[in-house]
């Protein structure tokens, strides 16, 4: 019972508060008039109508000096025929210093007519964080980059650097050319070459009959390459036929030339027409070869000879 009798005084104030508010009236209240830079002070505005009567906001923030808008709330309650419309800005400010919250103007409108209703300005103190910072400024813009200087000495250095790395190079790259020079490599003549692989062929496996085939290609290539570097012809390209028809010019080769005839021929139907020769024995076309080889190198070497005493 106390309570309600509370009560009934305080609705009665309210009530006398708001009959006693002329209407349509805007008042305006802050939390503080001071602030630190940064924090975010409330700022409201309240507008007391009729239920006839309508409130006109702005559609665009207002300006606010130099204090940031983070955000803006409207709200309206009615009751007992007044309408109170409630305008509530969260301001910022970072600029250290005395400042005012400007003036805004709220249009009211009532039968065709439009009333101009303006709040007052609100002078706020925006505080360093820092007290000895006071009236100077806390958050400064960026400063202009710094030039970082280069001394010409690194650049002339490491110019003569790579000079001097390109003539390592280079003389790197003659001494090699000079130990591969091919007035350096000591040339053997052909029928040294071609008896040592005569001979590395002769100490291989035996030849069996599922490798006859590869034993005349082997035998063969290695007479035709010999035949090639001895009397300067392509014989490694040329057919049998080509290579007799180049032997038949040399005076100093009739007596090996239908031995040669023999063994490229029988070589050809061994690796083209799937022949095999009966009785095969693969020591005596080696040592067959190899008698061509020695016979033609006694010749040579007796050319080599004359030309020398000559």
């Amino acid at each position: 019972m106390s309570t309600v009798l509370a009560l009934v005084p305080m609705i009665f104030l309210m009530g006398w508060r708001t009959i006693s508010s002329p209407i349509p009236c805007v008042k305006q209240e802050i939390d503080r008039s001071e602030a630190t830079i940064g924090d975010r002070l409330s700022y409201r505005i309240e507008i007391l109508t009729t239920e006839e009567q309508e409130v006109i906001i702005p559609e665009n923030q207002p300006y606010f000096s130099k204090f940031v808008v983070r955000n803006r709330t409207i709200r309206i309650h009615t009751r007992k025929g007044v309408r109170k419309t409630i305008l509530e800005y969260e301001l910022v400010s970072y600029d250290v210093g005395l400042d005012t919250i400007p003036e805004i103007t709220i249009l009211i409108k009532e039968s065709g007519d439009t009333l101009d209703f303006k709040t007052q300005p609100f002078p706020v103190e925006i505080k360093s964080v820092a007290p000895g910072l006071t009236g100077e400024e806390d958050i400064k813009g960026l400063k202009p980059q710094i030039g970082i200087r280069f001394s010409y000495w690194y650049f002339i250095l490491g110019f003569f650097l790579l000079l001097l790395a390109a003539g390592l190079i280079i003389l790197l790259l003659k001494n090699r050319r000079r130990k591969i020079s091919p007035e350096r490599i000591e040339k053997k003549p052909p029928w040294e070459i071609t008896l040592t692989e005569l001979k590395r062929l002769s100490e291989s496996e035996p030849v069996t009959r599922e490798e006859i085939k590869l034993f005349y290609s082997k035998l063969s290539f290695i007479l035709r390459k010999y035949y090639e570097a001895l009397y300067e012809f392509p014989a490694v390209e040329n057919t049998t036929t080509e290579i007799i028809g180049h032997l038949k010019r040399r005076k100093d080769f009739k007596q090996h030339l239908q031995t040669t005839r023999n063994f490229l021929s029988t070589s050809d139907l061994v690796k083209f027409a799937k022949y095999i020769p009966s009785p095969f024995n693969d020591e005596r076309e080696i040592c067959m070869v190899k008698e061509i080889v020695e016979k033609t190198k006694e010749k040579e070497e007796e050319k080599e000879k004359e030309e020398i005493n000559v």
